[in-house]
């Protein structure tokens, strides 16, 4: 059988996975990580399948432009603000993510941001190479509330490294109760309301969904324990953009620190329309989408982008896929032929 003809998007993969793609049956070209509209609709003219590893957008303008493109999987989990899956269901074309594959990963470097905001270590390194030695008096993490919004599988890693290692208390707010990590870490699970006012670290885990698009506004902020921080290493849209900016300058809220933003590839301070990025360290911390990106996580990633496309070529399912309903618009399917 001839191989299937395969887009990858982004700089991470080696030449040994280019290899290892070829031996499942998959002939990769690998394209840059920002591509515009028009060559991404270039390089998808003669594709079957597309692994979206950069931070351009699969805009419905492309994929109604690509004629065989079957199949588009994300690497990663927030897939939405990257792929118009309405278009892609509409074009036949499957849409899968990673749910998992990152977890380790992100809960890592959710911990990570955690620390450097409480403790504001990246400012206090910017402030002292540049000759400004502080005298700061901080605030120990251990014995303080964390609040989690959506206690998933990276939700409870995070629970648990927050209770095991640094001591904190976890309350959290889930679409499904958790009860035996209740009982291994005392979490307790309560409203988000009750959450925002308890917390003293904020951390989202939830999936975007049209529920839970700016789930944290002005009411949330209005509401916030003093000096309370919050850490999004989810999507930026949970967030209303407004209301953190207004709740950071007004000192509602002490810090917080975001993994990705509204706009991606981030703007320059003076081109953001949200006024976020030109706030010091020791106010808001952004990282460029980076919190799943590790050598562990991202060969994770890439065999279940490699498995779901397989998959679906071969047989028209995977457990993976987001839109099910693509399948009613599909004449390439296996058993539609």
């Amino acid at each position: 059988m001839s191989p299937y003809r395969v887009l990858f998007t982004g700089g991470m993969l080696t030449r040994a996975d280019v290899e290892w793609m070829r031996e499942n049956n998959l002939d990769v070209e690998v394209c840059g990580n920002s591509l515009s509209e028009s060559e991404l609709i270039h390089a998808l003219s003669d594709k079957d399948a597309y692994i979206l590893g950069g931070v351009e957008r699969a805009s419905a303008s492309a994929l109604s432009a690509a004629r065989n493109l079957k199949v588009v999987a994300f690497l990663g989990v927030g897939y939405h603000a990257f792929v118009d899956t309405d278009a892609a269901t509409n074009a036949g074309i499957a849409v899968t993510n990673a749910p998992g594959a990152n977890a380790q990963a992100v809960a890592e470097f959710t911990i990570a941001l955690m620390l450097d905001a409480w403790r504001r270590v990246t400012f206090l390194v910017r402030e002292t190479k540049a000759g400004r030695w502080h005298e700061v008096k901080g605030r120990n993490i251990g014995g303080k509330t964390l609040g989690i919004v959506g206690m998933g599988t990276i939700g409870s890693m995070v629970a648990r490294m927050a209770a095991n290692g640094l001591g904190m208390r976890v309350i959290y707010t889930s679409r499904h109760a958790k009860p035996s990590l209740e009982k291994e870490i005392a979490a307790r699970r309560t409203t988000l309301s009750e959450l925002v006012a308890q917390s003293d670290v904020i951390s989202l885990h939830a999936a975007y969904s049209p529920d839970t698009d700016r789930i944290l506004g002005e009411r949330e902020f209005s509401n916030l324990r003093q000096g309370a921080i919050l850490i999004n290493t989810s999507e930026a849209e949970l967030v209303d953009a407004h209301a953190l900016r207004e709740a950071l300058a007004e000192g509602r809220i002490a810090a917080a620190a975001m993994d990705g933003y509204y706009i991606e590839p981030a703007p320059s301070s003076e081109a953001d329309p949200h006024q976020l990025l030109e706030l010091d360290d020791d106010r808001l911390l952004i990282t460029p989408h980076t919190a799943n990106a590790t050598e562990e996580s991202l060969r994770a990633m890439l065999v279940a982008n490699v498995e779901s496309i397989s998959n679906i070529l071969d047989t028209g399912y995977d457990t993976r896929i987001v839109n099910p309903d693509f399948r009613k618009y599909a004449s390439w399917l296996p058993d539609a032929r």
